[in-house]
């Protein structure tokens, strides 16, 4: 899982640092080539950072036991939208 989460944020990192100033009218590479070239880059690992960043076990632990626990609820047959109206800003107050 700490895989996982690595290579997520690493994604993220690079893909904030890419320039977005690209031609509409003519395309450099066919559609797709960018995707795959970072698929790649991940798959590889050689822009992994050396430093292991382990996750101590008791915590392991836990995120575990929420994984199996969320087995035993039932899934809905709907999902009930919150409302966005004026009295309801998502701030809390």
């Amino acid at each position: 899982m700490n895989t996982i989460r690595l290579c997520s944020a690493l994604s993220l990192a690079l893909l904030a640092s890419l320039p977005f100033a690209v031609s509409a009218a003519e395309p450099t590479q066919p559609l797709g080539a960018e995707a795959e070239a970072w698929m790649k880059l991940q798959a590889g690992g050689q822009q992994a950072s050396k430093t292991a960043r382990p996750m101590p076990a008791e915590i392991a632990d836990n995120v575990y036991q929420r994984y199996v626990d969320s087995f035993k609820l039932p899934i809905p047959a709907e999902f009930k939208r919150q409302s966005t109206s004026e009295s309801n800003n998502g701030s809390g107050q």
